[in-house]
């Protein structure tokens, strides 16, 4: 009997428990089932040092699961809960894409405006919103021109300074616009620019007035300065994991890395569930405005691609899933939404260099009956051998 074998007998043995981290509301006897199998691979994961964060998990729009394990703070060792706030990453983007969709629904802009028109002092032709969202416009990664004019990895820069070196130095673009698909953290801090430009506010006053204010997310923000930042209620603190079991503090690099749009936003699985919520109702947009982010890429010759508006799109045995995922030094996220069914699960770890955040494969499969034990010995195996994640 192998050791992974034994694993999936213990897991077997434990779903009749009742987990700590169900939901306050009644479930069904099938859900607490289910409640009881991710409360048992949730903790499994955790003890081996693979896991640390919070998960909340809903089934047809009823959350049947939600809990925090690990520490948000080693020093003060403060534990996490599901209102503790994580750097969300490149999770943010859909957040951006609405923000551009709500301009759209208002008159204000147009998919298929030049980028231009909002950003004249950037001279690249043919480059519309909707490139941009699709991440097809060719422009170059901001990460890898910024260093070469004057802004190192120790340097703090926002999105104005990006710009001003754009505007500069042109950065040549890699492929002409629609010609293929290269994601693009550029694109996304460009299209936080065109809101500001098309609003007349800040970035971070329309989304807050607009997404935040609207539905209730009341722990989420983009913070600005090390004092917004350092006071923040519920910060989570980013950390990797060492090969000898220790660990290593990313703090730092939350509060230096001050560009937003592709990222930058601050939040927790309960402010996440809201913002699920209000994406299958029309508190935010029309549900034409938004079945548009969930539309994908067309190219150049017409080959369809598999990413929206701030979503991956996919298909599981005909349920139509939009997910995506997010990391930054200390962090890893990620949101899945099966729209046909309005299931939703939501990860946020603060272990950057560890593969705990792919346990939503598993929960998903828990909620469909599916087998998903497969999946923990493969990811259990591979933390094994390989201590440090490279992704």
């Amino acid at each position: 009997m192998t050791k992974y074998y034994v694993i999936g007998i213990i897991f077997l043995a434990c779903v009749f428990s009742i987990p700590e981290g169900r939901s306050e509301i009644a479930l069904t006897q099938e859900q607490e089932q289910k409640a009881a199998k991710i409360d048992s691979l949730l903790k499994f994961y955790h003890e081996q040092g693979v896991f640390s964060g919070t998960v909340l998990v809903a089934e047809a729009g009823k959350v049947i699961y939600q809990k925090g394990l690990g520490y948000a703070n080693k020093d003060t060792k403060e534990m996490l809960e599901p209102k503790s706030v994580f750097r969300l990453a490149s999770v943010s983007k859909q957040f951006t894409a609405m923000c551009i969709m709500i301009l759209e629904e208002q008159g204000k802009l147009n998919y298929d405006d030049n980028l231009q028109k909002y950003l004249p002092e950037l001279k690249y032709e043919g480059i519309t919103i909707r490139h941009l969202l699709w991440h097809t416009s060719g422009i170059p990664s901001y990460m890898d021109f910024m260093p070469k004019h004057g802004f190192g990895d120790d340097d703090e820069y926002i999105n104005d300074d990006v710009l001003k070196t754009m505007a500069k130095h042109h950065p040549e673009r890699e492929f002409e616009p629609g010609e293929r698909y290269k994601y693009s953290n550029t694109g996304y801090l460009l299209l936080a620019s065109v809101v500001e430009r098309a609003s007349g506010i800040s970035f971070v006053q329309f989304i807050q007035e607009n997404i935040f204010d609207k539905i209730g997310m009341l722990s989420s923000t983009i913070p600005f300065g090390k004092n917004q930042f350092v006071d923040m209620a519920n910060r989570v603190r980013g950390y990797n994991r060492t090969k000898d079991g220790g660990y290593v503090d990313n703090d730092y690099a939350s509060y230096d890395y001050a560009v937003y749009g592709d990222g930058g936003i601050f939040s927790s699985v309960i402010d996440l569930f809201k913002w699920n919520e209000a994406l299958a109702t029309e508190k935010l947009a029309s549900k034409e405005t938004i079945q548009e982010a969930y539309k994908p890429y067309v190219l150049n010759d017409g080959s369809v691609g598999d990413y929206g508006f701030g979503w991956s799109i996919s298909e599981v045995d005909a349920n139509r899933i939009v997910e995506h995922s997010g990391s930054w030094i200390g962090f890893r996220t990620y949101i899945l939404r099966d729209i046909t069914n309005n299931h939703c699960v939501i990860v946020l770890t603060n272990l950057g260099n560890r593969k705990g955040v792919k346990l939503y494969n598993a929960f998903y499969n828990i909620l469909m009956d599916k087998p998903y034990l497969r999946i923990i010995n493969i990811e259990m195996k591979t933390a094994k051998n390989a201590q440090e994640d490279s992704e």
